[in-house]
């Protein structure tokens, strides 16, 4: 290998330490530069040269991954949420007798297979509650570190959570277990609340930033 392309390869591998959007524009003007200023026979970047290319930057992406407090109060909404969601399973669990006596003065006519259905229905819920509780917990960690796919999953997720309020309210939740259901939209108010803060400007242009790191 050549003095030049040998200095050539080192001087890449340090701007390689820049964020990647700024490597495609100014790559390889900057490594133009740096090798009509090296003094003849040079095979190395200097000590001083490298340690202000490297400190160059890390300047440049403390600069850009600077959290905005639209998303810090996103994550912080989601594990609130968390909070929230294990309240609902509490909520749920401790009325689910009332729940059950409020369906059966509803419906007398119900079997006892039919009260069997009920049971896997509440089975069902309080599965999907224990798992929607760590999810909540990883979408705030997830999003906290500036993730552009975990700020799209939150707002998916919230698309269905919105479906299964929807889901709940038609099939009679406010009028046999009240208190779930309100529970439930508390959780649900919170979730709306983050994806607002995921979706304003500040939040957009920083996933977006931390994308083209």
């Amino acid at each position: 290998m050549s003095e030049s392309a040998e200095l050539e390869r080192a001087y890449r591998r340090l701007v390689a330490f820049y964020p990647r959007s700024f490597r495609r524009e100014n790559e390889e003007e900057i490594v133009t530069v740096l090798l009509a200023t090296a003094p003849d026979g040079q095979r190395r970047p200097g000590i001083a040269e490298s340690i202000d290319l490297i400190r160059g930057a890390a300047r440049m992406r403390m600069s850009l991954s600077r959290t905005p407090h639209t998303v810090h109060n996103a994550v912080r909404l989601m594990y609130l949420g968390a909070v929230a969601e294990l309240g609902v399973l509490i909520v749920l669990w401790l009325t689910e007798g009332s729940i059950r006596a409020a369906v059966a003065h509803q419906y007398p006519m119900l079997t006892a297979a039919q009260m069997g259905q009920l049971n896997t229905v509440f089975t069902v819920d309080l599965a999907v509650g224990a798992a929607v509780v760590p999810l909540w917990l990883l979408m705030a960690w997830w999003n906290s570190r500036g993730s552009q796919v975990a700020r799209l999953a939150a707002i998916v997720c919230f698309a269905f959570c919105t479906t299964g309020m929807i889901t709940d309210a038609v099939t009679g939740s406010p009028q046999f277990a009240p208190a779930a259901f309100t529970a439930a939209g508390v959780v649900w108010l919170i979730g709306l609340a983050a994806i607002v803060n995921l979706l304003r400007k500040q939040s957009v242009a920083y996933y977006q930033r931390q994308a083209a790191l």
